[in-house]
Order: C-alpha cells, then structure tokens, then sequence
C-alpha cells in the first residue's frame, strides 16, 4: 500500500514538474516590439489614420517594424478588393510609401484554389 502512494506521488511530482517548467518557458519577459513601442513618437492610431487617410480605405492589419534601425508602422488598408500596404514613419508620423499589395496583385484573377 505504501508503495502504491509513493508510486504515485512520485508520479504527481512529475507531471506537477513538468507542468511547472512548461509555464514558466511561456511567461518571458517583454519582447524587442513591446520595448519598440514605447520609442515611438506616433500612436499606432496615429499611424493607422495617416495610412486610411493616404490610400482611401479602411486598415486591415498594422504591426511596426524595425527597418535598418528605423521604428516604421506597416499598415495594410483595404478599398474594396484593392489592398496597399503604406509604411508610416513612427517618429514623425509621415507616409513613406504607399504601394499596392503585391501578394494580392499575384493572385488576383486566379481564383481562390491558389490561396494557400
């Protein structure tokens, strides 16, 4: 009987263990973009309705990027089936480019079968 509930405390420490480890591999400290962040002049609101404003649509996605050691805000607005990625500067707030989005310009006519 001893036995059996050593067995299995033994056992329960284990998975307890491994559970402990799993959890605290997941819970890092901050990463590069949230220290980013907070060196930008512009909010990302900010940057999204300089980006609305430029390609006449509504944003679709935004995330900033460290391009060459230059904090950038990459916007994608979406008009219609038309889709423009803009880049906006995150210190200052100005339009840098404003282009059309390629991957939907490769796609566009083909159908949906070449989505993957």
């Amino acid at each position: 009987m001893k036995r059996k509930l050593l067995s299995m405390m033994a056992g329960t420490a284990v998975v307890l263990g491994g559970l402990g480890a799993a959890m605290a591999a997941t819970q890092q400290g901050p990463g590069e973009d949230d220290l980013n962040i907070g060196q930008a002049k512009v909010t990302l609101t900010q940057a999204i309705a300089a980006a609305e404003q430029k390609a006449g649509g509504r944003a679709a996605h935004a995330e900033l990027n460290d391009e060459n050691g230059k904090l950038v805000f990459g916007v994608e607005v979406v008009n219609g089936q038309q889709a423009t990625d803009v880049k906006v500067d995150a210190m200052s707030g100005q339009v840098l480019s404003a282009q059309a989005d390629q991957a939907d310009a490769e796609h566009e006519g083909k159908g949906e079968a070449n989505d993957d």
